[in-house]
């Protein structure tokens, strides 16, 4: 039905000739197209161009005829960084108080992005954008991220128009979980497959497939690769280039790079490069196993970040072979600072630590799997300190190398000349900022729903004025009970630990104007200035919505079922040709007593998958083979099989049942048809993370559970249903879900 208003005054019934109006088209005149590029868990110094001897040049070419900050601050967490980055607010406020795995009773905790904030590609696309977005997601409720949905706040809800990627905070790299637009996909079969390849060529072919129709339309585009959470992988030939390219160890690339980022005029000439975080041995004291080991993870992670820059490269070179970079404006940042969840050693298999097992023995045995396909690795603390040179701490921590992070902005167009900018920012002023560039606001309603305030302050003033003194003046932080606030210059901060008093735990102050690294705690001599500081931070507290304050251990976030959502039942019923459903909307059968039911016909010696969860690192499967019914725990690469004792009849009844005897250990017992096939003991089953692979039926789609078979063994006979039912005695170890919640941000 046509608009009232743009029916107005026609009240002919019948016309020969058309004398109405179209309706006005935006104009779209000299407006750029807009590209953020989000790398995932890079530290400060991590790019070429920031001072790391990583290959990185196509990077360094966008910082070298863009500008490069050297003060641009995080939130130091991914999903909420990816909040403040779209929508221009901080994280709290719009609801996205940690990642979005954890929802929360309250506002500004529930794992999504509330309608009370436009995001960029929403405000883009109705001012006549074409939207894309391809890569990491990780801003809706896991739980919601199913088949199933609800959709409200998957990329396409949110304003792009295509979506291609993966919707959780990480995936194989090799084999990951792909969603395209608002459907789950099976992960391509192709030889070679890299997750950021294809998402360059989905990128392209999305503004490809825009241009031939549209060409004068200007487009957003969101590039989030997985690159460099873990797992760390690449492919060979980037593997092997790295080889001994790091065999003096992390202190001594630490005090490399150091010097590097000072003859780049990244930091300043008289700064401190602090101690070592307590959490890192020194190189010397590593055993020559350990050293191997160690230099190994970061080769793989340097070769993914090379391979990340490749992709990059391909997608400028697009642009510029179509004519469009120069009228592009890019950004190219990180989400958070280098991630130190490896550990002190490092780790080749994430579940291994996550549920307390042996890594060491396991690490050497595997050193050769390291950023291939069959593993699952991520660098030691050393690491990743060296990654955030010379700034203290990590990831999910609130001092500097978890909060600042590489920011360029390139755009010919309008940058003329390379620079570098020290001006303090946070990632709340990106987009008020493009906005500042595209001469929009952000609007006061959108959709008829009343918009929160925009709290980011445009950087377009140090385009120009590279000396400018900054126009930010307050900017507070807090994750997991960590707090800060920067002010004028000054910063105070706390380093929570769970149980203590908010009001009453020590802060630190640091003169950031004076003291770039975050050296000299000045709590001691300036503490009137520490309390006005401490005061103003519960102030901006409650202005922007962080209270109240949790502690931010594991019992509070990381095992949390919300009401109503899939998990929130005891019997789950599954049909063959269902799509892959994520681990968190499966059924949870960790440390819990459980059943697995099934009805399957199959012709002569039919084989297969009945049901799988998890993958390589991981998991368990019930399957058929060699004619026997088979279940498998994988549980971090351990593998304990209960195989049936007799063939099975081409249709049967089957039922893997698990009786808890201990904390995750227990006895699992097959039966087909009522009758025992066979039993045996499960002495360790996975209790903490428990994968990040989800569940199939019929088939094991990603990498496989079992090393008895190749994915995705698919079943070659019928499966009626399989029905899980768990009951009421599941106790997670409080130690293993701390440790796993570190690793699931």
């Amino acid at each position: 039905m046509p608009d009232a208003a743009e029916s107005a005054g026609y009240a002919t019934l019948e016309s020969t000739e058309f004398s109405g109006a179209w309706p006005e088209r935006p104009d779209l005149t000299g407006l750029p197209n807009v590209v953020y590029i989000v790398l995932d868990d890079v530290g400060f110094a991590q790019f070429g161009c920031y001072g790391s001897s990583i290959d990185t040049p196509n990077m360094d070419r966008l910082a070298a005829n863009g500008l490069r900050y050297t003060n641009y601050h995080t939130t130091t967490l991914c999903s909420p960084s990816r909040a403040c980055l779209l929508t221009g607010r901080n994280h709290h406020t719009v609801g996205m108080r940690s990642v979005s795995n954890w929802a929360r009773a309250y506002p500004n905790g529930r794992g999504a992005i509330t309608n009370r904030a436009a995001t960029i590609p929403q405000l883009l696309r109705d001012r006549g954008f074409s939207t894309f977005a391809v890569g990491k997601w990780h801003l809706a409720p896991m739980s919601e991220t199913s088949a199933a949905g609800p959709f409200d706040h998957w990329p396409l809800q949110k304003g792009f128009e295509r979506y291609y990627g993966f919707l959780d905070a990480l995936t194989d790299q090799f084999a990951p979980e792909l969603t395209y637009d608002n459907h789950r996909i099976p992960t391509p079969d192709t030889p070679g497959y890299h997750v950021s390849e294809d998402m360059i060529d989905r990128a392209i072919g999305f503004v490809r497939d825009q241009r031939a129709i549209y060409e004068e339309k200007p487009f957003f585009l969101y590039v989030a690769f997985g690159a460099c959470h873990d797992p760390h992988q690449a492919p060979p030939e980037y593997l092997e280039k790295y080889r001994g390219r790091f065999d003096q160890g992390y202190d001594v690339a630490r005090e490399e790079w150091f010097e590097r980022q000072k003859a780049m005029g990244i930091v300043p000439e008289d700064t401190t490069l602090p101690p070592s975080n307590p959490n890192v041995p020194p190189w010397d004291s590593l055993t020559p196993d350990q050293q191997l080991v160690a230099n190994r993870l970061q080769e793989a992670f340097a070769a993914m970040l090379d391979h990340t820059d490749v992709q990059i490269g391909r997608l400028v070179d697009y642009l510029e072979q179509t004519g469009q970079l120069d009228n592009t404006l890019i950004v190219l940042t990180s989400d958070n600072g280098a991630s130190d969840a490896g550990g002190p050693l490092g780790t080749v298999n994430w579940l291994r630590g996550m549920n307390g097992l042996d890594i060491e023995s396991y690490n050497l045995e595997n050193v050769d799997e390291i950023g291939g396909p069959r593993s699952h690795t991520n660098y030691p603390s050393g690491w990743a300190q060296a990654g955030n040179t010379p700034l203290r701490w990590y990831k999910q921590f609130l001092h500097a190398g978890g909060i600042r992070a590489p920011l360029v902005f390139h755009w010919p167009d309008r940058i003329e000349e390379g620079g570098l900018r020290h001006q303090f920012h946070h990632v709340t002023d990106v987009t008020p900022t493009v906005l500042d560039l595209l001469g929009m606001e952000a609007p006061a309603v959108f959709e008829g729903i009343p918009q929160l305030p925009v709290a980011g302050e445009s950087m377009a003033y140090t385009f120009e004025g590279p000396d400018a003194p900054t126009r930010k003046v307050t900017q507070h932080f807090e994750l997991n009970g960590h707090r800060s606030i920067w002010h004028q210059g000054w910063k105070a901060v706390t380093l929570h630990t769970v149980g203590d008093d908010f009001q009453t735990e020590p802060w630190e102050l640091y003169h950031l104007d004076e003291d770039y690294s975050e050296s000299y705690d000045l709590a001691q001599e300036e503490p009137e200035r520490l309390q006005q500081l401490i005061a103003r931070w519960w102030a901006e507290a409650g202005k922007h919505g962080v209270l109240p304050l949790e502690q931010g251990g594991p019992a509070s976030s990381f095992h949390n079922v919300p009401p109503g959502s899939p998990q929130d039942r005891t019997t789950f019923t599954y049909a063959q040709g269902m799509a892959h459903v994520p681990t968190v909307a499966a059924a949870d059968v960790r440390n819990r007593s459980h059943r697995i039911r099934a009805t399957i016909a199959r012709e002569g010696a039919g084989e297969g998958v009945i049901l799988a969860h998890g993958g390589y690192a991981g998991g368990y499967a019930l399957y058929v083979r060699d004619n026997r019914l088979v279940y498998e725990q994988n549980c971090g690469d351990h593998h304990t099989r209960i195989v049936g004792a007799e063939d099975l009849p081409t249709r049967a009844s089957v039922e893997f049942s698990f009786t808890k005897t201990g904390d995750n250990r227990g006895v699992g017992v097959l039966t087909v048809d009522g009758r025992e096939a066979a039993r045996g003991d499960l002495p360790r089953m996975l209790g903490g993370l428990f994968t990040i692979e989800g569940l199939d039926v019929g088939q094991d789609t990603a990498t496989p559970v079992s090393d008895q078979y190749e994915a995705p063994f698919s079943f070659s006979g019928a499966i009626e249903s399989v029905v899980i039912e768990v009951d009421d005695d599941q106790a997670l170890d409080p130690a293993q879900l701390a440790r796993a919640e570190e690793e699931q941000q």
